[in-house]
């Protein structure tokens, strides 16, 4: 009698433990998908020495979240065949990153504003959303071609598209040859990003 009341005991004991087992392992793998779902997937990379121009370029960016207020640095952009660098600096001239997209990925290198708050967003996000407002178009649908991304473009914006979805839409359409303020309103990061280009000052 008492060996089979100690039985059932552990064999609650056992299904008690499992179920909390599993439910952790339920909690980890909703926390995982959430941790998934606040990182954007990002687009094939097009070729760097396809770029637009290997001028380097002067603009000033402003970024605004849907929920937040806008942020502007100044950007001092370079592409060449072996890597694109973006240095940020902010409106008192402290140079608060440098987005670099070479060969191993994008990454941000440390800046010399160590008062300024980090940029919230990944370098893979904004090294992105340069190149789909830098290539041209026929690169960028060669980049593309075999994966969910997709471009196209009018007179009126060029648009970026995820498994059919709109993620983003630059207007006005990027032309090299004649450069003008663009606004990217990304739906897929919740931001709008506008380059707005800045009067060269002789050679950098």
């Amino acid at each position: 009698m008492i060996d089979r009341v100690t039985a059932t005991a552990q064999e609650r004991h056992r299904t008690t433990l499992r179920r909390k087992l599993g439910g952790l392992g339920l909690a980890a793998l909703l926390l995982a998908v959430s941790a998934c779902s606040l990182t954007p997937p990002v687009s094939p990379s097009p070729p760097l020495a396809a770029a637009a121009t290997n001028e380097t370029l002067r603009a000033r960016l402003a970024f605004t979240p849907d929920d937040g207020e806008t942020r502007t640095l100044m950007a001092v952009i370079r592409i060449t065949p072996a890597a694109l660098r973006a240095v940020l600096v902010t409106p008192y001239g402290q140079r608060l990153t440098t987005l670099v997209r070479d060969a191993e990925g994008a990454r941000f290198e440390a800046g010399d504003a160590p008062g300024e708050p980090p940029l919230p967003i990944p370098p893979a996000w904004l090294a992105s959303r340069l190149e789909w407002s830098l290539w041209p178009l026929p690169t960028l649908t060669e980049a593309f071609a075999g994966s969910a991304w997709d471009v196209s473009e009018d007179r009126h914006a060029r648009e970026i598209t995820y498994h059919a979805r709109l993620a983003a839409r630059i207007t006005p359409p990027p032309d090299p040859r004649h450069r003008q303020p663009l606004t990217l309103d990304d739906r897929q990061g919740g931001y709008r990003l506008t380059i707005t280009p800045l009067e060269e000052h002789g050679s950098p």
